[in-house]
């Protein structure tokens, strides 16, 4: 007979999880969902494909370069495999969930494939779980979703969290003016966050965004020292006003800002953020806002669950052993320990209790005894 399972390689980028991993996975996903539920976010399940969309115009849609493409065999019609959840929930928000009251509040938790072209980003298979606050006032939309993130953070002991904004509509407009692509001076100038390659005095706020990067309060010092463009006057005092009322209610929270990042993001509205464990500098989460199909503000976070799992430490919950001749009936053990009952009569108690990892055995008298 053929032996099916001689060759267990993957593709890149795709994984499995072994049995601890995957519960340390799932018992994280399950408190942050219960905590999402209990503020009212309610869940919903998107599919893994869909038909390519030509239509939508949301800020949100999908990225090719990002997407898995397949061909349905019968209507040879291009299927795309999600590569981001929120953009599906921005789509529902303006068809089926449509005649909801706003605000809507979605949480959502599943696996996307995304077709990574990084090279410092191996992963294609991401577990993502988030949350989305569709047509409510942005400010009081914002501090929302912050203390929720903060709140779950807090209940898997990640506490010392910093949250980095950037303004990709700035990117945008000047993207618009300059042409990028073609404008090789500024282009540098912003990736390189070098100040000393814009010369001239008319595109000095060039140099102003590239020293808006540090703490908050840093950057509103250093947007007071430059003259901007008005558009880009506006945003940036609306972000700052958007800032205090955030720092408002969560004075203790650390807050940094990179007004170059804005290409990272360029698929949220008016501004991205990510925020990062401060132990190991990794990011968590990342979210931001955008216009849905019926120009609807949304604001969403996302967190990164393999990030997360790399995060936090994991407290197991604690095993007892069940001989064989004891009746399950008879089993009366809190809900908090994990039951390994054996099923082969005759073994060894001791053995078999410390070959399945147990902290405890069960014995007749329903007393724990220790294994040593």
């Amino acid at each position: 007979m053929k032996n099916f399972f001689i060759n267990d390689l993957l593709p890149e980028g795709f994984k499995v999880l072994l049995p601890e991993e995957a519960h340390k996975e799932e018992s994280i996903s399950r408190l942050i969902l219960d905590l999402f539920f209990q503020n009212g976010y309610l869940l919903v399940k998107t599919p893994m494909i869909e038909y390519e969309d030509n239509i939508s115009q949301n800020t949100l849609k999908y990225l090719h370069s990002e997407s898995f493409l397949l061909i349905e065999p019968e209507t040879k019609k291009i299927l795309v495999l999600r590569s981001d959840i929120t953009p599906q929930l921005a789509k529902l928000a303006g068809t089926k969930l449509k005649h909801f009251a706003r605000p809507l509040r979605f949480a959502y938790s599943g696996e996307v494939i995304r077709n990574s072209k990084n090279n410092y980003k191996t992963e294609k298979q991401l577990k993502q779980i988030g949350v989305e606050l569709i047509g409510g006032p942005q400010d009081n939309s914002m501090i929302e979703i912050l203390n929720i993130a903060i709140t779950a953070l807090q209940s898997i002991n990640i506490k010392n969290i910093t949250i980095d904004f950037s303004l990709p509509s700035i990117f945008r407009i000047i993207d618009k003016k300059f042409n990028l692509k073609s404008n090789e001076n500024i282009k540098k100038a912003l990736e390189n966050k070098d100040t000393g390659i814009m010369k001239d005095k008319k595109y000095n706020y060039i140099n102003g965004l590239i020293l808006m990067a540090g703490t908050v309060e840093e950057a509103l010092k250093v947007y007071k020292d430059f003259v901007f463009p008005k558009k880009i006057d506006e945003l940036l005092k609306n972000f700052f006003k958007f800032i205090k009322s955030i720092k408002k209610n969560n004075k203790d929270l650390s807050i940094t800002v990179d007004m170059t990042e804005g290409n990272s993001f360029l698929e949220y509205f008016n501004f991205g953020f990510k925020i990062y464990n401060k132990e190991n500098a990794k990011h968590i989460a990342v979210g931001g806002d955008y216009k849905s199909n019926n120009n609807e503000i949304g604001l969403g976070m996302t967190f990164l669950v393999s990030q997360l799992l790399e995060s936090t430490t994991f407290r197991y919950r604690e095993k007892i052993y069940v001989p064989y001749d004891i009746e399950h009936k008879k089993i009366k053990l809190k809900k908090s320990f994990i039951i390994i009952k054996e099923l082969f009569a005759n073994k060894d108690i001791l053995k078999e209790a410390k070959k399945q990892n147990c902290n405890y055995i069960l014995n007749k008298n329903g007393k724990l005894k220790k294994v040593n």
